[in-house]
């Protein structure tokens, strides 16, 4: 029994040491990088700004406003000048040149650039939600990773607790051991459980470090080390409440962009079928223009000029499609298919929409439930674990009962920090769908 336990400490040691050489390398690589301590706000605000996801949608909303003013600019009309000089060679040479200035403008052609206007401010429009839809999923995971460093810090601390008591326990036990009040297998146990609440706080760094990694990249700052900064606020799981789901729902339908995106599809595919439409109708425009001409003969002696003048034109034109082969036909048709399933695709973001916010609501109440039981848990498994740490000094209780107990600790523990943390990751996605701030 005792070489058996022997054997589990050399193995535990080992296991230890790999882990510390491990540790090293990764202290070594973030000791070169510069460590920047950021609130889940700063981290949201310096997102918006800088992830590529955004920076994206921010540089299609910049596309769509150059688009609008091109449409804008289709009501002007178009003007034009014009200037050439010539030579001629006959029995003579001849020069000829002239200058001039013309115009025209589009009276009527199907209302077409009435309905472009309006088709490219909505899509203006559109671009401005995407880009808070690009922030809505980058935010969703920031606070995913921001919580993820928040509860492994949080182990961490209750870790350290756990450790500091196993150490004393350690040393305690050594000294009993040496005097003969503590069996050698009961002393390999408490060595060992000292070693085990090391390897496990090394695990958590390392996992912590992972998380930090992940939520610099998502900040697009590969070159730093992101620190959080913990809420000051306590969470009880007794002071929280789910709101209903209608109340939800409504909330969601102002505030999500996927809905007012969806509908504004509905809206440019209207007018999609609308500007097909305009082209069976004719083009009526109006072209003006005015021009002098003058010339020479250049090989008379003295130079024979020849009589210039001043020319001026206003012509009204009209325009008739009759036949292109089918053209606009197809594309009304098309316009028209393009329509009915912008309506189903509005359809099916609604019917989306709503089953994902039952879902949270669901997973918010049942999160709220296992929040409540496991907080429970872990604030009596505490208390026990207390007891038997001082029984367990006064020799009141075998270190197999105390350490059985130490582990009932640390998977409440285990329970409630993973309860609490998925309680708060359902909240703030609810937050996100119905465009709270996100806030800790």
């Amino acid at each position: 029994m005792l070489v058996l336990a022997s054997k589990e400490v050399h193995k535990n040691m080992m296991k230890y040491r790999t882990l510390i050489a491990i540790l090293l390398l990764v202290t070594d690589a973030v000791a070169a990088q510069d460590t920047v301590r950021m609130t889940l706000d700063s981290c949201l605000r310096y997102a918006y700004s800088h992830n590529l996801q955004v920076r994206a949608a921010t540089l299609n909303r910049e596309s769509a406003d150059v688009t609008l003013t091109g449409a804008k600019m289709r009501f002007l009309p178009s003007i034009s000048a014009s200037a050439s000089e010539g030579w001629s060679w006959s029995d003579q040479t001849t020069r000829s040149g002239s200058v001039g200035l013309s115009g025209s403008l589009t009276l009527f052609n199907g209302l077409e650039n009435l309905l472009n206007y309006r088709y490219s401010r909505i899509g203006a429009q559109q671009s401005d939600l995407k880009v808070q839809q690009a922030e809505n999923s980058v935010g969703l995971q920031i606070v995913k990773a921001y919580l993820t460093v928040l509860m492994n810090e949080e182990k961490l601390a209750y870790q350290r607790e756990v450790l500091e008591t196993s150490r004393q326990q350690q040393l305690e036990g050594e000294v009993k051991y040496h005097v003969g009040r503590l069996l050698e297998s009961d002393y390999l146990l408490l060595e060992a459980n000292y070693t085990s609440a090391q390897a496990e706080i090394d695990n958590t760094l390392l996992t912590i470090e992972d998380n930090r990694s992940e939520l610099s990249t998502l900040l697009d700052r590969d070159d730093v080390v992101i620190d959080v900064i913990p809420s000051t606020d306590s969470l009880r799981a007794s002071e929280r409440t789910v709101p209903t789901f209608d109340t939800l729902l409504a909330q969601a339908r102002r505030a999500l962009p996927d809905w007012q995106i969806s509908e504004m599809d509905v809206e440019m595919a209207r007018l999609n079928v609308d500007m097909a439409r305009s082209s069976f109708l004719p083009t009526v425009s109006l072209n003006a223009g005015t021009s002098y001409n003058n010339g020479a003969i250049v090989s008379d002696n003295p130079i024979t000029t020849i009589n210039g003048g001043l020319n001026t034109n206003l012509t009204l034109g009209l325009s008739v499609p009759i036949l292109n082969r089918g053209a606009s036909l197809t594309q009304y048709k098309q316009s028209k298919i393009n329509l009915q399933q912008a309506q189903l695709q509005q359809r099916q973001t609604e019917v989306d929409i709503e089953n994902d916010i039952q879902g949270l609501h669901l997973t918010l109440q049942q999160a709220l439930n296992r929040f409540r039981s496991a907080e429970a848990l872990a604030t009596a498994y505490r208390a026990s674990y207390d007891v038997y740490v001082l029984k367990f000094a006064e020799g009141a209780v075998t270190t197999v009962e105390m350490l059985q107990q130490q582990d009932r600790y640390l998977s409440a523990l285990n329970d409630y920090l993973q309860s609490k943390y998925n309680y708060i990751l359902a909240e703030k996605q609810l937050d996100i769908y119905t465009g709270k701030e996100i806030k800790l």
